[in-house]
């Protein structure tokens, strides 16, 4: 059960990270053009 209750968190942290990144460089590479 921790387990599952783990890897969710991690895999959502994940996501965040991925989704943030991903917002960054789309402005970044806006302001660049």
């Amino acid at each position: 059960m921790l387990e599952a209750v783990f890897t969710t968190l991690l895999v959502l942290v994940a996501v965040g990270v991925i989704a943030f990144a991903g917002l960054t460089w789309k402005k970044l590479y806006q302001g660049q053009r």
